[in-house]
């Protein structure tokens, strides 16, 4: 009897191991595929660390989306190379002039970068109105106030940049973002290993939800990421810099 006992826990261990290293192995964030990113902290120095200090010192963040069902670690990639990105023109930022053409004339005269998670005007207007076509009304009501059905007005864009400025409202224009993504891209997204699904969003959120399925493939791996206002001819794929960093973050 206690032979049989010791034999059961054997069998039980040994199933369980073989269990784990094939979760281990066939874990998309460990496959081999995502091997060979460039180091990118490395690459970026102070504007890298800046970003992890960020995150790090805003815990309330990681919080706040996993209270709301959202994993922090990819919600937070998609919008790390913003991060970087902030850090290097934060002493150029003066956009008090474009705040005011924007109120008077809307995003097809000033359409700009705010706060940490760089979400333009117009970025927020796309999302205020996803918001009610895919039903998520009751989910962010608060992004609602401003009646997206309701042409602008000067009063309204007033209103939309002060909350573009408070980082509450641009963790719930990030989480929206994600929920519009899950709807409108369900079928796609379904069959992507995890990296390049956190690859699809973040390139969507750089460079537009709104655009075909191919042209955000297609824009995946181009380099176009700078840091700095000036142009630079070194350029890197906005994609990569997010899965780096949650590759990183996972392995901590």
């Amino acid at each position: 009897m206690i032979y049989f006992r010791r034999n059961s826990l054997y069998n039980y261990t040994f199933r369980l191991s073989i269990y784990l290293l094939f979760i281990l192995s066939s874990n998309p964030v460990n496959s081999q595929e995502n091997k060979g990113l460039p180091d990118f902290q490395a690459i970026f120095e102070d504007d890298y660390n800046y970003a992890l200090n960020i995150i790090e010192q805003n815990e309330w963040w990681s919080d706040t989306l996993h209270s709301h069902g959202l994993e922090p670690a990819f919600a937070l990639s998609v919008i790390f190379p913003e991060l970087i990105r902030y850090s290097s023109i934060l002493n150029y930022i003066e956009v008090k002039s474009l705040e005011v053409l924007y109120v008077q004339y809307g995003a097809d005269y000033a359409d700009f970068s705010i706060g940490y998670f760089q979400i333009k005007p117009s970025f927020a207007e796309k999302i205020e109105a996803d918001i009610l076509n895919y039903g998520l009304d009751r989910q962010y009501p608060s992004l609602l106030s401003l009646k997206p059905t309701i042409p602008g007005t000067p009063e309204n864009r007033r209103h939309r940049i002060i909350r573009l400025k408070d980082e509450n409202y641009q963790i719930l224009y990030l989480e929206a973002f994600i929920r519009i993504m899950d709807y409108q891209y369900a079928e796609q997204v379904k069959r992507m290993p995890l990296p390049t699904k956190l690859q699809f969003y973040s390139t969507a959120y750089n460079t537009g939800y709104f655009k075909e399925t191919e042209m955000i493939r297609e824009e995946m791996n181009k380099k176009r990421f700078y840091c700095g206002i000036e142009p630079v001819k070194e350029r890197y794929s906005y994609s990569e810099i997010a899965l780096h960093y949650y590759l990183e973050r996972m392995t901590r």
